[in-house]
C-alpha cells in the first residue's frame, strides 16, 4: 500500500496516510467529522488519537484510510497494522486505533444517515478487498451497538463480499434520559436501606476528620492533582497497569484543554482517599476511572465520592447521561442500571492466508474446542509455538 489516491468510482476515492506528519495535517477535517458524532466526540477527536499514538503506536505501522467524495473527506478509518501471531500463525492484522483505554473504537463519519453511512463503510471494505491485498485480518473491536453503529458495519462487510466472525467484547453500564436533580437521582435508583448505608458511612468518616470534595478542571493544577490520583490508584483495589502508566496524565491535559476534564477527589484531613477520572462532553459524563484507598474501605469512600461526582454532573454540568464505558463489574449496575454491549467483527481477507484463517477460526477450532482430547493437544501445540 502506498500514499496515493485510489479511484473507486467516478465520485469516490481513497487516500492512505501512513506517516505521522501527514496525520498532523488532518486535524481540522478530522474534528469536523468527530464533532458531528455527538457524545463520543472525546474518543474520536484528533487530540484523543494524537495522545494515544504518542503512547501506544510503538513499532506498529499507522494506516489511516480517507474516503473522499469529490474533494471532501466523508469517512476516516483510523487504523494501524500489526504483524504478529494469531492462533499460532503469523499474520498481518489491521486494527482500529485503540486499546483497553478506548471506550469505543469506530470510524469517523459525521452525522450521516444509516444508509449513507453503510454505503461509505462498504466502499472502505471494498477498497481493502480489491486494492489492498497485503493484510490477513481486520479486527474491528469495541464497536458500540447503539444507533445502528455495529449493524451498519456488519452489513457493509457482508456487502463487500468479505467473510467475518462476530464476537462479544464487553458490557457497558449507563444511564440516560436524566432530567431530574442529583438528589432525585439518589432517591430514584437507591433503596432507603442503601441511601441510609451511604449516609451512615459518610458520618462515620466525618468522625475521623474533615471531609472535602474537590473537582479539578483547569490545566494549571493537573500535574499536582494527577500525582494525587496516582497516589490513590497505587493503594486501590485495581490491578496496577502494565501499559501506558502515564497515559492518563497526558489524557487529563488534553481533556482540560477542551473543557472536558472532571478529576474528582475525596480528601480526609487534606489526604486524598478516593479519586474519579471523568470526561464530560455534550451533556454526557464518562467515568473512565474510579479508585479509592483500601485502608479506608470500611467507610465506603468510593461510594461517597461516586455519589458526589454524579450529583455534581447532574446539578452543575447538567448532564443527561452517565457511562461507565466498559466492564460488567456488579457495582456499576447500582449506579447505572442500563446495559448495552460493545461488539467486534473479525474480517478475513480473500487471500489464501485469510481464507485459511477463516476456516481455522470458524470451522476447525469450534470442533477442536468441543473435544477434550483435541483441546488438550491444541493447547500443547500452542505452548510450543
Amino acid at each position: 500500500m502506498n500514499e496515493q489516491n485510489h479511484l473507486i468510482s467516478n465520485e469516490y476515492s481513497i487516500k492512505i496516510v501512513t506517516d505521522l506528519s501527514d496525520f498532523e495535517k488532518l486535524k481540522p477535517r478530522w474534528d469536523n467529522l468527530a464533532e458531528k458524532q455527538g457524545v463520543y466526540m472525546p474518543f474520536l477527536c484528533f487530540d484523543w488519537f494524537k495522545v494515544w499514538l504518542e503512547h501506544f503506536l510503538n513499532g506498529n505501522k499507522l494506516l489511516i484510510l480517507l474516503l473522499y467524495k469529490g474533494n471532501e473527506i466523508v469517512t476516516i478509518a483510523p487504523c494501524l497494522i500489526k504483524e504478529g501471531r494469531f492462533k499460532g500463525i503469523g499474520v498481518r492484522k489491521i486494527e482500529l486505533l485503540g486499546n483497553v483505554y478506548s471506550p469505543i473504537r469506530y470510524f469517523l463519519c459525521g452525522s450521516l444517515g444509516d444508509e449513507e453511512r453503510e454505503e461509505y463503510f462498504y466502499l472502505v471494505f471494498r477498497f481493502l478487498r480489491e486494492f489492498s491485498r497485503n493484510w490477513d485480518t481486520f479486527d474491528l473491536t469495541a464497536i458500540p451497538e447503539e444507533g445502528d453503529c455495529f449493524d451498519s458495519v456488519k452489513r457493509a462487510v457482508g456487502k463487500a463480499g468479505l467473510k467475518y466472525l462476530e464476537y462479544f467484547c464487553y458490557g457497558d453500564w449507563y444511564l440516560d434520559g436524566i432530567n431530574y436533580s442529583g438528589e432525585e437521582y439518589f432517591k430514584r435508583y437507591f433503596t432507603s436501606k442503601l441511601r441510609h448505608n451511604i449516609r451512615y458511612r459518610e458520618r462515620k468518616l466525618e468522625e475521623r476528620g474533615k471531609i472535602e470534595f474537590k473537582i479539578i478542571e483547569d490545566e494549571e493544577s493537573i500535574d499536582k492533582y494527577m500525582a494525587h490520583y496516582y497516589g490513590v490508584y497505587s493503594k486501590s483495589w485495581q490491578k496496577q497497569e502494565g501499559i501506558g502508566p502515564t497515559f492518563h496524565l497526558d489524557l487529563a491535559k488534553m481533556a482540560a484543554k477542551h473543557g472536558w476534564l472532571r478529576l474528582g477527589f475525596l480528601f480526609l484531613d487534606g489526604v486524598p482517599i478516593a479519586a474519579h477520572f471523568w470526561v464530560t462532553c455534550n451533556a454526557y459524563g464518562f467515568i473512565l476511572k474510579s479508585v479509592y484507598d483500601q485502608n479506608y474501605k470500611e467507610y465506603g469512600p468510593g461510594k461517597i465520592l461516586t455519589l458526589r461526582m454524579i450529583k455534581h454532573g447532574i446539578d452543575v454540568d447538567r448532564i443527561g447521561g452517565i457511562d461507565y464505558v466498559q466492564g460488567d463489574e456488579p457495582y456499576k449496575e447500582e449506579w447505572t442500571p442500563k446495559r448495552r454491549e460493545r461488539k467486534g467483527i473479525l474480517i478475513y481477507n480473500n487471500s489464501i492466508r485469510g481464507k485459511a484463517l477463516e476456516v481455522l477460526e470458524r470451522k476447525i477450532l469450534p470442533v477442536v474446542n468441543k473435544n477434550k482430547h483435541l483441546r488438550k493437544f491444541k493447547e500443547s501445540i500452542s505452548k510450543r509455538l
